[in-house]
């Protein structure tokens, strides 16, 4: 506007310019104050408003701040300049974006290259770890030593790992509870040596790279998965038949009995222990005819005897169990008492010597414990024969379709299986050998007698 002034004001005559100067000056004058009044707050919101969506389609939101501080005084040609400056600037740092990016790969390729370049090679291509004067060791030879020393025992471990994981999903609360006392018990015994519970796991056990509880819990449960992975396979091939027969002669009752162990342990011997048993049973007998009175009598020597941590506070009370889980002559000197006996001579299982009072028993339903029959008859097949544990994992191997590819490793683990299946017939053999000499022996023995009393 203010060339156009100028130039007006040139092509006026100089007899009218101080007319013509005034009248066009009333007439600016009269135009700012009228474009000041309308333009001044309504014409910048309508541009904000149009200039907004185009922001939002631009995806450019940081420019509108950028534009709104330096935007010029002119209204005229101002949305279609921001426009243009953030396509520009858009340009300018889509550019510096893809620059930075081909830097940032030419940094990782420059050092993956000097990383490289810190391990020289061989001739023949192979990475050299180390050397000393006439040899040289690479990470083929390594590898292969490696191999040769622990490829399978590490290949089937981690194998049989997934398996066990696979084979069984979840753990029982039985398991869970078998697991706790194992933890308890290395907790127990790092507490007896004074030593933090990894540096008793790293020195007395053996166990490395177990940090705390949490690990070595994790450590338990994956072992313990593999035992029960094996006792799993072996239950799903034993007969109906003879789960029947195991329910019916150890499973049929359930059992509930109030009992006080006195432990055998280094403050105890096996002497004192059985004498202090057979002691209590003397107090108990004081009261035998009163059904009550020998309650009573039992609860209280067992809460101030019993070294059974779980039991004692509850009167010695152990409900509902069966032949599973349990120490086999406790339950057999169990079953064979009647409702309020109590056994009259101490009772010894692997903890110690026990008094136990029979409460009640029940009828188990076969449905119920059938799985437990067959976890229990698996372990017992187990310790009655050596050689099942290793035939089992190769048939539940063979199940998850196995496929060694390495011949080294190959080979090692088919003579790791055959060896394994033949140590019980070894032991079978030098067994029956033992036999047939014992009875050669008697046999001679008794025809030298025959012959001297003739």
């Amino acid at each position: 506007m203010a060339k156009t002034n100028n130039s007006q004001k040139k092509s006026t005559k100089n007899s009218t310019r101080k007319a013509t100067a005034k009248n066009t000056k009333r007439v600016a004058t009269a135009k700012k104050s009228a474009n000041t009044k309308s333009v001044k707050k309504p014409v910048v919101k309508k541009v904000e408003k149009e200039f907004v969506p185009e922001v939002k389609v631009e995806e450019v939101k940081p420019e509108v701040i950028k534009t709104s501080r330096t935007k010029s005084t002119k209204n005229d040609g101002f949305v279609s300049k921001t426009k243009n400056n953030i396509l520009k600037n858009w340009e300018e740092r889509r550019e510096f974006v893809i620059a930075c990016i081909i830097i940032a790969i030419l940094a990782i390729i420059i050092v993956l290259l000097a990383v490289c370049k810190r391990i020289p090679k061989t001739k023949n291509g192979e990475e050299v770890l180390a050397s000393v004067d006439g040899l040289t060791v690479t990470s083929d030879k390594l590898y292969q030593d490696l191999k040769n020393q622990y490829g399978t025992t590490n290949v089937i471990n981690m194998i049989d790992e997934y398996i066990a994981n696979d084979y069984v999903k979840k753990l029982t609360k039985d398991d869970e509870k078998y697991v706790n006392q194992v933890v308890d018990y290395y907790k127990q015994y790092a507490e007896y040596y004074g030593a933090s519970f990894e540096d008793f796991l790293s020195q007395y056990v053996g166990i490395q790279g177990v940090t705390n509880e949490k690990e070595f819990r994790a450590y338990v449960t994956k072992d313990y998965k593999k035992t029960l992975a094996v006792k799993k396979y072996i239950g799903s091939t034993i007969s109906e038949e003879e789960l029947k027969k195991e329910f019916n002669e150890n499973y049929k009752e359930k059992l509930t009995v109030r009992h006080i162990l006195i432990e055998v342990n280094d403050e105890t011997s096996e002497e004192d222990a059985k004498k202090k048993a057979e002691d209590l049973i003397n107090q108990l007998n004081e009261v035998k005819d009163d059904a009550d009175k020998l309650e009573k009598k039992f609860k209280d020597l067992a809460y101030d005897n019993s070294d059974d941590k779980a039991s004692y506070e509850d009167g010695g009370l152990f409900k509902d169990f069966s032949k599973s889980g349990v120490d086999e002559a406790f339950y057999n000197a169990s079953k064979k008492l009647k409702k309020g006996e109590y056994t009259a001579e101490p009772v010894k299982s692997q903890y110690g010597y026990h008094v136990i009072l029979k409460v009640s028993s029940k009828t188990n339903k076969y449905k119920d414990v059938k799985e437990t029959i067959k976890k229990d008859l698996a372990e017992k097949k187990l310790n009655e024969d050596s050689t099942l544990q290793v035939k089992s994992w190769d048939k539940l191997r063979k199940k998850y379709k196995l496929k060694i590819n390495d011949t080294d490793v190959e080979k090692a683990y088919k003579k790791t299986v055959s060896d394994g299946s033949k140590k019980e017939e070894t032991k079978k053999d030098s067994s029956s050998e033992t036999n047939e000499t014992t009875e050669n022996n008697e046999s001679s023995e008794t025809k030298e007698e025959t012959s001297s009393e003739e």
